[in-house]
């Protein structure tokens, strides 16, 4: 009982935010210039026709495709190369210089380099891996890292570095730490993605990107409010399925 009470209250504060949301929403649209702050009811209206539109599902089909072919190269070259890590000191210390590069080198730069080498399609996926990657490398390195003594002493006797002990003990050890990070790659590739599709501006990269960097071009305020407003739809759908998942998985 106290528990449904507690979450009955968890549920009215988090209402409470998003009617908090929505009301600065509303008293910036009547105040500040309604070219650049559309009302509630035009970005309505603006989504709307946005939903109407076959190159909307398209442009966020493509999108949501690269990321998810960026999250599944960086979920198995990280665990490859986090296992590595987590258990040689060595190949931490020679990994280390390329983690650093991807991790402190600005976004920006990656896109204007590897643009201009690779097709557009590959060159989104390429920068949402460099982003994404670090996060699953590191999940795996440090859920090794923290496996307590006792399990390790029992690992060592039967065979660290035997097949059994890294994929039936040390590997789902690691997987809360690797639920965590997928769980934040997944917003971090998609907004790495459609930045590099603003940033990059050609009309040959289809994706969410393109349709946010056209909504700019031609001053088209309540539809760039449209696009963020489904892209945060699916973000709270995709977060929900998760949080299901995780629960289930815990379980």
């Amino acid at each position: 009982m106290k528990e449904n009470y507690k979450n009955s209250w968890n549920i009215a504060f988090e209402w409470l935010g998003i009617l908090t949301i929505l009301l600065i929403w509303l008293i910036s649209s009547s105040l500040a210039n309604k070219i650049y702050f559309p009302t509630i009811g035009e970005t309505l209206l603006a989504l709307g026709e946005l939903l109407t539109l076959k190159s909307t599902y398209e442009a966020f089909g493509l999108t949501f495709l690269r990321t998810i072919i960026a999250i599944i190269i960086s979920i198995i070259l990280g665990i490859i190369f986090g296992m590595l890590s987590g258990l040689f000191i060595k190949s931490r210390k020679f990994l280390n210089p390329f983690l650093n590069l991807m991790r402190f080198i600005p976004v920006p730069c990656f896109i204007f380099v590897i643009s201009s080498i690779f097709s557009p399609n590959i060159f989104s996926i390429i920068i949402s891996y460099i982003v994404i990657f670090p996060l699953i490398y590191e999940s795996i390195v440090g859920g090794i890292l923290n496996i307590d003594e006792n399990t390790k002493n029992s690992l060592r006797l039967e065979g660290y570095y035997r097949a059994n002990s890294l994929f039936k003990v040390i590997l789902p050890l690691t997987f809360p730490y690797l639920n965590v990070a997928i769980i934040n790659s997944i917003g971090m590739g998609i907004k790495i993605s459609v930045m590099s599709e603003i940033i990059v501006g050609r009309s040959s990269i289809r994706g969410i990107g393109r349709l946010i960097l056209v909504a700019n071009q031609n001053a088209d305020f309540p539809m760039m409010f449209a696009i963020v407003l489904i892209i945060i739809v699916i973000f709270i759908v995709i977060d929900g399925i998760l949080t299901i998942l995780r629960k289930r998985i815990n379980n």
